[in-house]
C-alpha cells in the first residue's frame, strides 16, 4: 500500500446519512489524525462546488447523499477528485446503491468510530480508484468481479435530410423480433425523434428520459429498463424519445453511456435510432460537466457493436452520406459499418439505379458493400397511416424483403430458429 506521507490528507465528507457522522468528524479533527475533513457537504451540488475549489482530492460519500448520481460523479472526476463510498456494516441497501454507481466502498462498524477512521485512512491511501471493498475489520481488499453482457447494440445513423433512418431502424428491430430474438428499439434522435409516431404510440412519457434518470441514479437494471419501455404487439419493445427537442439537455453523456451498457447487458438486440449529429465541439469533447447537443448520437455510435449508415438515393443524399462516412470513421474507427441507401428509384438516377448508387459510393467513399432499398412509397404511406411496421402494413413489399434479409445478416439468430417468419 502506498501512503500519501505524514501530513493529514484533506477530504470532502458528504455522508449526512451516516449514523455516527458527527463522531467521525470529531475524531478526524484530532491532532495526528491521518485524514482531516476539509468540508462537510450536505448534497451532491454542494460537494461538486467544494471539489471545484481544489482544496481536497478525495471525497467520501454516503449512499443517502441527495442528488448523488453519475452526472455528479463525472463532475468530480473532471475536478480530479477521487470518490470513496462509506456505509455501515449490514446496510445492504446503501452498499448496493453505491456499488450500482461503481463507487469504491468501505463498510464500517456503526458503533466504533475509531475503526471507521482507520478504514477510511486505508481507503484514502489506496492509489487505485477501482471497485475494491474495504471493511473496518478487514485487511486486504478482495478482488473485484466483472460480468459479461449478452446483448448486441446496433446504432442506425443517417445525415440530415430525412434519409429514412427511422424506417430502417424500425425494420431492423421488428424483423429481429419476428426472428425470435429479443429486440428493443431506442429513439435517441434529439432533434426530431419519430419512432413513437411511426408505431402509433401516443404516450407523452419519454422512455429514454426515464431510463437516463435511472442510469444517473444508479438504479437502471434489466427490470428498470423493461419497465421504461413500451411493447408493441407483444413482441417489439420500444424506448420512446424525448417529447420535445428542447429536452435534449436531459440526456447527459454519462447517463447515456450507462444506458447503452444496460442495453448490452440485456439478452437480445438493441437498435438505436441515433439521429444525425456527428459534429463535436472539441472544447466539450472531454468536458463531462456540460451537456452536449449531440451526446445521444455520439455516445450511441461509439458504444455500438455495429453502425448502420443510412443515406438517400439522390445526389444530395449521396453527398451527405459520403461526408458522414468520413466522420464515422473518425469517431468510431474500429466499429464495422454497413451502408443502406433508401428510396432507390429510376426517376432520379435513371436506368439501373442500384448500380449507380454502388458505383458512386465505391468511387467517393471506398464502400463496396451497399444495401439498396427500393422506393416503395405506397408501402411506407401505409405504415404511417396505420401506425404499423413494414412487415405488418405491407408484408410483400420489395423494400420489406430487402430489409428483412439485411436484418437477418446483421443479427445472430437463435440456434433453433430455422427461418424468419413472414
Amino acid at each position: 500500500m502506498t501512503t500519501l506521507g505524514s501530513a493529514a490528507v484533506p477530504i470532502l465528507l458528504a455522508a449526512p446519512d451516516l449514523p455516527h457522522e458527527p463522531e467521525l468528524v470529531t475524531r478526524l479533527t484530532r491532532p495526528g489524525s491521518p485524514v482531516v475533513v476539509s468540508r462537510r457537504c450536505v448534497d451532491a451540488v454542494d460537494l461538486v462546488g467544494a471539489a471545484a475549489l481544489g482544496t481536497a482530492r478525495v471525497a467520501v460519500v454516503g449512499a443517502g447523499l441527495p442528488r448523488l448520481g453519475r452526472d455528479a460523479l463525472a463532475r468530480l472526476a473532471a475536478a480530479q477528485v477521487r470518490v470513496i463510498g462509506i456505509a455501515v456494516d449490514g446496510d445492504e441497501v446503501g452498499g448496493q446503491r453505491l456499488r450500482s454507481l461503481d463507487i469504491p466502498l468501505i463498510t464500517v462498524p456503526g458503533d466504533a468510530p475509531d475503526l471507521a477512521v482507520a478504514a477510511l485512512a486505508r481507503a484514502v491511501e489506496e492509489p487505485r480508484p477501482s471497485a475494491w471493498e474495504y471493511s473496518g475489520a478487514a485487511g486486504a481488499p478482495p478482488a473485484p468481479t466483472a460480468g459479461q453482457g449478452a446483448g448486441r447494440l446496433i446504432a442506425v445513423w443517417g445525415p440530415t435530410g430525412a434519409p429514412g433512418r427511422t424506417s430502417v431502424s424500425i425494420a431492423i428491430a421488428d424483423e429481429t423480433a419476428r426472428a425470435g430474438v429479443p429486440a428493443l428499439i431506442v429513439d435517441a434522435d434529439t432533434h426530431g425523434g419519430a419512432v413513437a409516431t411511426h408505431l402509433g404510440l401516443l404516450d407523452d412519457v419519454s422512455g429514454i428520459v426515464v431510463a437516463c434518470r435511472q442510469a444517473d441514479a444508479g438504479t437502471l437494471d434489466a427490470a428498470a429498463l423493461a419497465s421504461a419501455a413500451r411493447t408493441v404487439d407483444g413482441r417489439l419493445r420500444v424506448l420512446t424519445g424525448i417529447t420535445s427537442p428542447a429536452r435534449w439537455a436531459e440526456l447527459r453523456p454519462t447517463a447515456l453511456s450507462r444506458l447503452w451498457e444496460a442495453c448490452r447487458a440485456t439478452p437480445g438486440v438493441t437498435v438505436v435510432d441515433a439521429g444525425f449529429g456527428l459534429e463535436c465541439d472539441e472544447e466539450l469533447l472531454h468536458d463531462t460537466r456540460s451537456p452536449r447537443r449531440h451526446a445521444a448520437t455520439l455516445t450511441a455510435v461509439t458504444a455500438a457493436d455495429l453502425i448502420v449508415a443510412v443515406g438517400a438515393a439522390d445526389p444530395v443524399g449521396i453527398d451527405r452520406l459520403v461526408t458522414g462516412l468520413d466522420d464515422l470513421r473518425r469517431i468510431a474507427p474500429e466499429t464495422p459499418v454497413r451502408v443502406v441507401v433508401t428510396r432507390v428509384r429510376r426517376s432520379v438516377l435513371g436506368g439501373n439505379p442500384d448500380r449507380q448508387v454502388r458505383e458512386a459510393l465505391r468511387r467517393h467513399a471506398g464502400v463496396d458493400d451497399v444495401v439498396c432499398v427500393p422506393d416503395d412509397r405506397a408501402a411506407y404511406d401505409a405504415c404511417l397511416r396505420e401506425g404499423r411496421t413494414l412487415a405488418e402494413a405491407a408484408p410483400r413489399s420489395p423494400a420489406r424483403g430487402i430489409l428483412r434479409e439485411f436484418a437477418r445478416q446483421s443479427v445472430p439468430r437463435p440456434r433453433d430458429q430455422q427461418a424468419v417468419p413472414a
